[in-house]
């Protein structure tokens, strides 16, 4: 990373009213009394990259969790914090995760004062008994009551996030979904397969036979109709996951960092980072992050070996694993793919020579085109992509 070069900010905020049956996240319910001390933690971390000039900021990330279980007081503090930390960009994208029923127009109105122009919608569902199955607390009536006050408050930037390939979810109910979250005509949305994972209740459940474990090829299907019904309305899909309205159109910057395998940050409990060629991860418990933070609130980051009092693991990135990481990341991204020209700049190598031999096996298997300015997914790819990234671990 040379100096000056943009950086991303990620916030974790772990708390959440109940957690979903579903979520394997580092996330925690019942710890509201918590959240004040570490707001505090958070602050004193981020305050361990003062000196570092090398840090500009180009978009900020509230995620979690539930971050809108936060006060406006407390994310006020929290914006101090960065503001006398970090240079920023005069037009950084900052979004801000939320759960429906969590939203109040005066809340909106001061994320708006505070600076936020993005929010990120858990809405999941449209579909009362798909919800209760996911242990969601909302409706689908508060996900349009919350998207109404955003755009009220002045959100330009709303995203909805949706699952499919639930259990018992038919590709009916998946089309109601679909068609109830349009009428909204939300700016992006974000469009996620469920996956069983372990220790979740959900999988508990699925692995007893009291639910139904998914269907794949309900699966596929279901994303096949994705693809053509959100064509239909005026949708363009930019990464496998993700798709912004055509005719407003204006992709997630700072999800579109990660794609580029750009630096970032990230703070709080469980927060990754990748930056001065360091990918670095933060203890994980709340209690044990802020008492790390704690025990040492003076504690910089070297410039050999970043991170924090909270970091309990680091690894220096070699050349050849940040381009695997490179390839694999920048696949998700179905129209500019990974450039050519943006890779030997990176690299100083060519990235059909390097990668010679597996490019030509993904493209006789119709599972990638090479253009000729970059490398992209294929259609048939996109059902197969974790295949196709795993070509590059």
């Amino acid at each position: 990373m040379t100096a000056n070069q943009s950086t991303a900010l990620y916030i974790h905020i772990p708390f959440c009213r109940l957690k979903c049956s579903y979520c394997d996240f580092n996330t925690y319910a019942g710890m509201d009394a918590l959240i004040p001390i570490y707001v505090d933690a958070i602050c004193d971390e981020i305050r361990h990259y003062q000196g570092d000039s090398e840090i500009y900021i180009e978009t900020i990330f509230f995620g979690g969790g539930t971050p809108s279980l936060l006060s406006s007081e407390l994310l006020a503090k929290i914006f101090t914090s960065i503001n006398r930390t970090f240079k920023l960009q005069s037009d950084l994208e900052i979004t801000l995760e939320a759960n429906p029923g969590t939203l109040t127009k005066p809340y909106l109105d001061s994320l708006i004062s505070l600076g936020f122009n993005r929010i990120s919608i858990g809405a999941q569902s449209a579909i009362t008994d798909e919800l209760q199955l996911l242990d969601r607390l909302h409706t689908f009536n508060h996900v349009i009551e919350s998207f109404k006050y955003a755009t009220s408050a002045g959100f330009h930037q709303i995203n909805l996030d949706l699952l499919y390939g639930l259990p018992n979810q038919t590709e009916s109910s998946w089309q109601d979904t679909l068609s109830q979250v349009v009428d909204l005509r939300p700016q992006h949305l974000s469009l996620y397969a469920l996956s069983l994972e372990n220790g979740t209740p959900m999988l508990a459940r699925a692995s007893s036979g009291t639910i139904p474990t998914p269907d794949q090829d309900t699966v596929t299907n279901m994303y096949e109709h994705a693809e053509t019904f959100l064509a239909l309305h005026n949708y363009t899909q930019y990464e496998v996951c993700n798709w912004t309205k055509t005719s407003n159109y204006h992709e997630c910057q700072h999800n579109l960092r990660y794609w580029l395998n750009l630096p970032y940050i990230g703070i709080g409990a469980g927060a990754h980072s990748w930056y001065k060629q360091h990918r670095y991860t933060n203890t994980k418990l709340p209690y044990h992050y802020i008492q790390r933070i704690n025990s040492n609130p003076d504690k910089h980051p070297l410039a050999t070996h970043p991170g924090t009092q909270a970091t309990i693991q680091s690894t220096l990135i070699d050349d050849e694993t940040e381009m695997n990481e490179t390839m694999m990341l920048g696949l998700h991204l179905l129209v500019n793919g990974v450039s050519y020209r943006d890779f030997e700049k990176r690299f100083g190598t060519k990235l059909e020579h390097q990668y010679k031999r597996t490019l030509s096996h993904l493209e006789d298997k119709g599972l990638i085109q090479i253009g000729s300015t970059n490398v992209r997914l294929t259609s048939s790819g996109r059902l197969l992509a974790n295949r196709v990234f795993s070509e590059f671990v």
